[in-house]
């Protein structure tokens, strides 16, 4: 396969090669061998317009100069500098190829019994090369004479799975047993070399750092591994009553020395409750309960996190450059396994005659021994140390209503809905006890995190803020002074009435950075047997985002802003401040910020495909089947977000159109 991509930024593509190569063998009746190999080259050479400066390019600056050189500064300012700058002056080479296979030979031993041994080795290089020439601010200003950087990256992992299942039946007792033993291993290996102020020129690029005056380079190789031990058993009696028990055992080198492995037991339940003698009713023909238990890890940390590491400086003597090596971290040899353990029940239920299929879940899962970087007083000589620390909730509800709404021999329509709610609240964080204020509250107990905003008894994803309730208007030039601010600023809650806004004393919970309630729904049609179309709605409510404008009202004049409502006298209703809003309010914590709304409904999919009648066409096209097909994605958002998107804030999502032909001959 060959896909070539051009996104709508300029300078942004995607190329790649696929291939793929599956293949069973049956040697004999009780041994099968077999792989699956991809192998994928992709090309990700890109260098795209910058955004960020687009938004402060002014209209009336040019990307050029006279003479068809690119321009630096767009608006002969060095705030506003070219978006294409790199685009034109940087010359990057970004090639990957990647190769992964799944070989295996499995084994019927006989009463039952499967024995299935699998090795899944891959590997990754990755070639990033760039040179920023002197036409580019990095290569420049930054870098003199061009700074060019060859980047070399190598990855190879294997896992080694050994699998026995035992499956067998007697009478109305159905027995599944699994074992399984795992080990696995990770290595990488990194290697740059960079340079900069090249001569005679600086033709060559990064082709040829040795032509730099400043040759540099840095090495970094890891090594991480892991293994696992699991027993697993599905008992089902008389096909209505289903029991499953496991229990886990995993390894993971990046740990401490004091708790390399952790255990994970899991337990569920499942009951087909209409398959009782007294069940009886007609209109529910299908309910089945569910109930299950269990706990699982998460070891996603860096493969020497808990142990004490070394960095290097270079210095000069007065003779010569030497070389001081410190001590760069802090060792956690305790440092263990976060764990999440959870409780759910479910219901499955089919209405009439299986029309109307419904799955409901609620869970709740509490996290522990979170792995965090926690924070240390500079006294310490570091700035963290890799820790496990707090205690999270979190509790939800997820739902799937799939009905068959209407079906005859002309005409089938069918609907899908899901919906799901999250709710999370930090119980436990790093077990700081003291007196403090907060909402303009005398308070006592566990310490909230400040910085990152983590308060115990609220949710994570809280945002801790300053309430706006508008903007100062002219007529109220007086009253805002006394918060020193002028007409066009932002106006909050000063919740103590004291003529200032402090955090502690001020800032309120305003609202939440992950959505409360996701929603789906899809419609899927069939209109006499050839002409198809399906429509999938879906939303995310009741979250917000920071919008992001600008502050520094003494460059306003010589660069430009996002197109947002600001505030003006002639505009008094606008919901941002004025463009030349002052930037010496920032009060500790941010100062009042633009939090926005950023829920929305999207129609994410429209599809439509015709199966063309051959009847007739078959005398003239060697057809066995015809089917032309249309589809669109992000076709159409409802939002209050002022940004390009409310998912992906401040990058274009793109309208995509895609037209289909499908022939067989």
């Amino acid at each position: 396969g060959y896909l070539n991509n051009e996104g709508i930024i300029k300078g942004d593509a995607f190329a790649a090669i696929r291939s793929r190569l599956n293949l069973d063998v049956k040697v004999t009746d009780w041994i099968k061998v077999g792989m699956n190999t991809q192998f994928t080259n992709r090309d990700e050479s890109v260098v795209q317009g910058n955004l960020g400066r687009v938004a402060s390019s002014s209209p009336y600056g040019s990307m050029y100069n006279e003479n068809g050189t690119l321009k630096t500064y767009t608006n002969d300012y060095a705030g506003t500098m070219n978006p294409l700058e790199d685009y034109y002056g940087q010359d990057r080479l970004r090639d990957i190829n990647s190769l992964f296979s799944n070989l295996y030979a499995e084994l019927n031993l006989g009463f039952g019994i499967t024995y299935k041994i699998s090795y899944q080795p891959h590997f990754e290089f990755t070639k990033d090369f760039n040179y920023w020439s002197t036409e580019t601010y990095t290569g420049n200003t930054s870098y003199t004479g061009g700074y060019g950087r060859r980047d070399n990256n190598q990855t190879f992992g294997w896992a080694l799975d050994n699998l026995l299942k035992w499956d067998k039946e007697f009478g109305v007792h159905a027995f599944d047993v699994t074992l399984l033993a795992n080990a696995e291993k990770e290595l990488y290996w990194s290697s740059r070399q960079y340079s900069s102020n090249f001569a005679p020129n600086e033709n060559l690029g990064y082709h040829a750092l040795q032509f730099g005056a400043n040759p540099g380079l840095s090495n970094n190789d890891t090594q991480v591994t892991g293994d696992a031990l699991m027993g697993r058993l599905n008992y089902t009696l008389m096909n209505k009553y289903l029991f499953t028990g496991s229990i886990r055992r995993d390894g993971y080198s990046a740990f401490g020395q004091e708790n390399p492995r952790a255990t994970f037991p899991a337990l569920a339940f499942a009951w087909k409750i209409d398959d009782e003698e007294f069940y009886n009713i007609s209109w529910m023909n299908r309910l089945k309960l569910r109930l299950s238990w269990g706990e699982n890890g998460n070891r996603s940390i860096g493969g020497y996190s808990a142990l004490a590491q070394m960095g290097s400086v270079l210095y000069y003597n007065g003779n010569n450059v030497q070389t001081g090596v410190y001590n760069s971290s802090l060792a956690n040899t305790s440092l263990r396994w976060e764990r999440t353990e959870s409780f759910n029940i479910g219901l499955d239920i089919g209405l009439f005659n299986n029309r109307v299929d419904m799955t409901i879940d609620v869970y709740d899962a509490t996290t522990k021994d979170l792995l965090l970087n926690r924070q240390l007083p500079r006294v310490t000589g570091f700035n963290s140390i890799t820790s496990n620390l707090g205690l999270l909730g979190n509790r939800g509800i997820e739902a799937t209503i799939n009905s068959v709404n209407i079906t005859n021999r002309n005409f089938t329509w069918k609907s899908g809905f899901v919906f799901s709610v999250n709710r999370n609240k930090i119980k436990e964080l790093w077990g700081d006890t003291g007196d403090y204020k907060l909402l303009n509250e005398d308070r006592s107990g566990e310490l909230p995190d400040f910085q990152n905003q983590w308060f115990p008894g609220y949710a994570r994803d809280i945002i801790w803020d300053y309430e706006r309730i508008g903007i100062w208007q002219v007529n109220e030039a007086e009253e805002a002074a006394k918060y020193g601010l002028e007409p066009g600023d932002y106006k909050a809650v000063d919740v103590n009435d004291d003529g200032k806004y402090t955090q502690f004393e001020d800032k309120k919970f305003i609202g939440y950075t992950a959505p409360r309630v996701r929603l789906g729904l899809r419609n899927e049609f069939q209109i006499y047997k050839n002409l198809t179309a399906s429509i999938f709605i879906r939303a995310d409510l009741g979250h917000m985002r920071l919008v992001p404008i600008g502050g520094d009202k003494s460059t306003h004049d010589r660069r430009n802003d996002w197109g947002f409502d600001y505030w003006s006298p002639e505009n008094p209703n606008s919901e941002f401040p004025m463009i030349l809003y002052p930037d010496n309010h920032a009060f500790f914590g941010g100062g009042i910020r633009p939090f926005v709304s950023t829920a929305f409904l999207r129609v994410q999919d429209l599809n439509v495909s015709y199966n063309v009648p051959l009847d007739k066409l078959q005398r003239i096209l060697p057809f066995n089947s015809l089917r032309v097909s249309l589809s669109a994605r992000n076709l159409y958002t409802i939002t209050n977000w002022p940004g390009f998107d409310p998912e992906s804030g401040n990058s274009p999502m793109p309208k995509t159109f895609t037209f289909g032909l499908d022939i067989t001959l």
